[in-house]
């Protein structure tokens, strides 16, 4: 393995069955949340999910954190496979990944008071005294911008903005290597949201910490990605550095989405070619998944599924119409 590897997703695959019959359920389908996507991230990087709602980028990070199972497939942390961990190896990964999830209003208990929030984690994993706990609670709330006294209040005391930082300090407290965002600003006001990425940029920074975050907007991700990867219909559809998928975007579903953020500058007028509905993944279509929606579709979309290219070095592409 590549020393400076932390995650390596090889082939990945999460079918959820569909059943039906109250009393005698029988099995009539999957739905195909991910599948088959490969990518790999070293220390340091971070590498931005991007997609339209149910294309598997949630999925994805619940089964790198461990929360899901994969049906096909690997997802090595260190080098290690996760889904063989046992329960003594599993605690300790769990200290080495933490998690940021989208909605700090549920994320947090109501019930306990802040200080009790960012130390839960350290008690959990019987990091130091009681002492040396208090005051890491305290350096870190400090870090994302609360004084000592605030710990002392409930969650529902502070804005959307400030819950998310409670519950980044949370996931900074065992020191990770490696932080899951999922939909971190997507409940926050659009200045709030500038805010929360900066500060994920200056901990990166500081405590050379490495991200997947997930999104359905590549204006959120654009500037703290290192690696952008767009998702559609469970695939990894292309993968790039963040300069070159902005740039030079090389498949139709990324020039899709880029055209429609929208720019400061009212003189620039973007087409949105995307048209139709995203296909059931219980029956996604034959060949390349997007083709139904392609502007670009030639007779081989219809009959084979794209493999994984790479245009330009770090650049991969799965598209008939890229090459």
């Amino acid at each position: 393995m590549d020393d400076g590897m932390i995650l390596s997703v090889q082939g990945l695959k999460k079918h959820f069955p569909v059943t039906r019959g109250m009393f005698f359920p029988k099995a009539v389908g999957n739905v195909k949340a991910v599948d088959n996507i490969t990518f790999h991230m070293r220390q340091g990087e971070t590498l931005g999910l991007v997609g339209e709602s149910g294309c598997g980028k949630s999925t994805t990070a619940n089964t790198v954190l461990a929360l899901e199972t994969p049906t096909s497939g690997r997802v090595l942390f260190q080098g290690r496979d996760i889904s063989r961990f046992n329960r003594r190896e599993l605690f300790h990964f769990r200290r080495n990944i933490q998690a940021v999830f989208q909605d700090p209003f549920r994320s947090l208990n109501p019930r306990k008071k802040v200080r009790k929030i960012i130390g839960e984690p350290l008690w959990v994993h019987k990091v130091g005294t009681k002492k040396e706990i208090e005051n890491r609670i305290a350096e870190f709330a400090t870090l994302v911008g609360f004084t000592p006294r605030q710990t002392g209040q409930y969650p529902h005391e502070f804005s959307g903005g400030q819950r998310q930082r409670i519950a980044i300090a949370r996931a900074l407290a065992l020191n990770p290597k490696m932080i899951v965002l999922d939909e971190p600003v997507s409940a926050l006001d659009v200045s709030i949201q500038a805010q929360i990425l900066n500060l994920l940029m200056d901990l990166r920074t500081q405590f050379g910490l490495t991200y997947l975050i997930i999104s359905h907007d590549l204006a959120v991700v654009e500037h703290i990605s290192t690696h952008i990867g767009v998702m559609y219909l469970g695939n990894l559809v292309e993968l790039a550095h963040g300069e070159d998928l902005y740039g030079s975007p090389r498949h139709p579903y990324t020039r899709a989405l880029l055209s429609s953020v929208p720019v400061a500058d009212p003189e620039v007028i973007r087409e949105v070619t995307l048209e139709g509905e995203v296909p059931s993944p219980m029956n996604p279509p034959a060949g390349c998944p997007f083709h139904p929606r392609c502007p670009e579709i030639i007779s081989k979309c219809r009959e084979a599924v794209p493999g994984r290219k790479e245009v330009s070095p770090g650049h991969w592409v799965s598209c008939h119409c890229s090459f």
